[in-house]
């Protein structure tokens, strides 16, 4: 099993490419920011990972996550640089496929296509009128398919991506629903804060909706996100997962484990990280 971090690159973290090598040097695999260009500052949606519904300061200070990847992929070798994740729906869908081949043609070969539909209505509507219809939208921009909302003639576009036919494509979300689409059309699955117990569940459930479509379930991998809530701004040494808890992680069918870092300076993130890799030795 893989062991990566996610963090909230904002202007008072360490910098991206200082934090890049960091993970590289202790050997691990991924580095994971997220997307939300922008927040309005007046919204009636209730952020859905807190008790009181409001929105963490790191959402509205994020950098461009393809800009942010690109330039952790420019100063490592190994480390895959993943989208954690892109809100698909908010996004042009001819433009996001060049930039996503183009960063998988910078990086050889490294980029994860961490993809979801959002949730926060008001920061999509500023974009696009698609968040009554976002999971259809996103599945037809993700295919580049003739539908009801993407629609475009053949056109020529370079550069093409390593990997192919594409970076693995891995969609967030819990729920009946997110398992049908992972088991119809994406490579893999990133669930936020499921336990070991219901991830072995999920797995099977996984594995028989993927034997019905006629795909092998072995090619679908599960990216589990656990840790400090996203966008969390205090050190947090506690909430790392101990060696036990990645273990079990690793039993029930993880493929890959994502850990949630607070946005952090640099002796914090180092030890942060220091801690999580002697948890994983």
């Amino acid at each position: 099993m893989d062991l990566g971090i996610l963090m909230f690159v904002t202007e008072r973290a360490l910098p991206v490419t200082d934090l890049a090598r960091a993970c590289e040097e202790r050997g691990l695999e991924s580095l994971w920011v997220p997307e939300h260009p922008v927040v309005p500052v007046e919204h009636e949606t209730r952020y859905p990972l807190s008790a009181d519904g409001k929105l963490p300061r790191a959402y509205t200070e994020l950098p461009d996550c393809f800009a942010i990847l690109t330039a952790a992929a420019a100063v490592t070798r190994r480390l895959r640089v993943g989208t954690g994740i892109c809100l698909v729906p908010e996004r042009d869908p001819l433009l996001t496929a060049h930039q996503v081949a183009t960063l998988d043609w910078l990086s050889g070969g490294r980029f994860l296509f961490g993809i979801g539909a959002g949730w926060l209505r008001e920061e999509m509507d500023l974009f696009t009128p698609h968040f009554p219809y976002r999971f259809a939208f996103m599945r037809e921009a993700v295919a580049a398919m003739e539908g009801q909302w993407v629609r475009f003639p053949p056109v020529l576009c370079r550069p093409r991506p390593v990997q192919r036919p594409t970076p693995p494509v891995i969609l967030g979300g819990m729920g009946p629903n997110a398992l049908k689409r992972v088991a119809a059309w994406g490579d893999g699955w990133m669930p936020i804060g499921i336990s070991p117990d219901d991830l072995a569940g999920a797995r099977r459930e996984l594995d028989r909706l993927a034997r019905e479509r006629g795909r092998d379930p072995q090619r679908i991998s599960i990216t589990v996100m656990i840790g400090a809530p996203p966008g969390m701004e205090a050190p947090a040494l506690d909430m790392l997962p101990p060696r036990e808890l990645l273990q079990q992680y690793a039993e029930q069918g993880a493929s890959r484990v994502v850990v949630s870092l607070p946005t952090l300076g640099a002796e914090d993130a180092y030890r942060h990280l220091d801690r999580l890799v002697a948890a994983q030795a």
